[in-house]
């Protein structure tokens, strides 16, 4: 509303001492000439005027107002378009588009995508497959020492090349690079040979399904009859080591010729004494280590671990995507959430607005009733003053309407 009209009226209805006295004044000056006359039955220019004034401050007082109520309906008519237009997004908009974007995201990464199908599909078949040979077997995956057995295998070979390492000292003295390797190849092969046995007597224990026993018997004959015989030339090389006195003028013909031209037969140039005997059974020893381990690290059914690995690689790489997925969709989520939470407080703020607009609203009738009431009642003051003081100093009895209610006739004229 306009502040001037606002600031004029609140004067004209609060009226200071010096407004009061001056209407005084004037009552004084017409009571001196017996003014307004003894049988007048209307209110003097002075009275007419203050009712008058007050008059058209509350016209324009009260047209301001009606201003302002136009403003307050046009203002809650808006808010509460507002209101419905945003709610209109919460409930359809945003639900539409959280939609769409779900729909995408199942397209691209979802339910609906091939990459999510391919993971499915393998997830699956690793299932099936690991349950088809737990139903033929009935039990579960017997392996031990898993994380512990390729460590544990390495170090056997490495002690391997330690012990036969003085058996090639006798050819590659000076060379004794070439020694290590050729011990490092041997106790590598050794290893090997006891992983493939242990593994082949360990899949001899499996009654469940049909395999080639003779051919897995003929394969452990034929590794452990190479084992050992590769073990028994290193203990002989070994003993030959020790036994020559200057092994720098030998290399492997001199060695080869020694069983044919000396005084010794051939039988008995390949008997092992005690330090080739030693080497033989510290070779044996590692040997029977590593084919236990082997023995205890895989199930007797050839397939049910990989199986098994198969199956657990394939359900965390699912899992992997899943989670991608789910994140995917979360961060979709939140960002609808989010908006959510923004449509949902703006659409607060503006039912607090309405509420304030509309308490304004239907407090308007009440404060025009009550300016209008301390409007007359000013009137009635300032005409008192006026009506007091005349009657006061003039000689002559004062017109009756002076002592009517001025508050019936002061609404009655504005």
């Amino acid at each position: 509303m306009d502040a001037n009209a606002v600031r004029n009226f609140q004067r004209m209805i609060n009226p200071d001492e010096s407004e009061l006295i001056r209407h005084a004044r004037t009552g004084e000056v017409d009571g001196t000439k017996e003014y307004p006359p003894l049988k007048t039955q209307s209110l003097s220019d002075h009275e007419k005027q203050i009712i008058y004034e007050g008059k058209s401050e509350w016209m324009k007082y009260s047209s301001l107002i009606e201003q302002h109520r136009i403003e307050l309906s046009d203002k809650i008519h808006r808010l509460q378009s507002q209101h419905e237009s945003e709610n209109h997004t919460v409930t359809t908009s945003l639900a539409e588009s959280l939609n769409r974007e779900v729909e995408v995201l199942d397209q691209e990464l979802g339910t609906f995508s091939a990459e999510y199908k391919h993971h499915e599909d393998l997830a699956i078949a690793a299932k099936e497959e690991k349950h088809k040979i737990e139903e033929v077997l009935g039990r579960p995956l017997q392996i031990d020492h898993v994380d512990f057995y390729l460590p544990a295998l390495i170090v056997l070979a490495i002690a391997e090349v330690p012990i036969n390492r003085l058996a090639f000292e006798l050819f590659f003295e000076s060379m004794p690079l070439v020694s290590l390797l050729i011990s490092a190849a041997i106790g590598g092969l050794l290893i090997f040979f006891a992983h493939t046995i242990g593994v082949l007597i360990k899949r001899l224990q499996c009654k469940e399904i049909e395999i080639n026993r003779d051919n897995v018997y003929l394969t452990i004959t034929l590794l452990s009859l190479l084992t050992m015989t590769l073990m028994y030339f290193l203990g002989l090389m070994r003993e030959k080591w020790v036994d020559v006195n200057d092994p720098a003028a030998l290399n492997l013909e001199s060695f080869i010729n020694s069983a044919t031209n000396t005084d010794k037969g051939v039988a008995e140039s390949f008997l092992i004494g005690s330090r080739g005997f030693t080497l033989l059974l510290l070779n044996l020893a590692i040997f029977t280590v590593g084919m236990m381990l082997a023995f205890l690290r895989h199930d007797p059914h050839p397939f049910y671990e990989k199986a098994v690995n198969v199956y657990n690689k394939a359900q965390q790489k699912f899992l992997i995507y899943k989670r991608k997925y789910e994140a995917k969709k979360n961060e979709i989520l939140r960002a609808h959430n989010k908006r959510l939470n923004d449509k949902r407080n703006e659409i607060k703020i503006i039912e607090e607005q309405i509420k304030i607009y509309i308490r304004e609203l239907d407090g308007i009738d009440k404060k025009i009733t009550t300016d209008r009431k301390n409007l007359v009642s000013a009137l009635a003051r300032k005409v008192m003053a006026y009506q007091h003081s005349n009657q006061k100093i003039r000689k002559t009895p004062p017109p009756d309407y002076f002592r009517s209610d001025l508050i019936p006739m002061i609404e009655e004229l504005i």
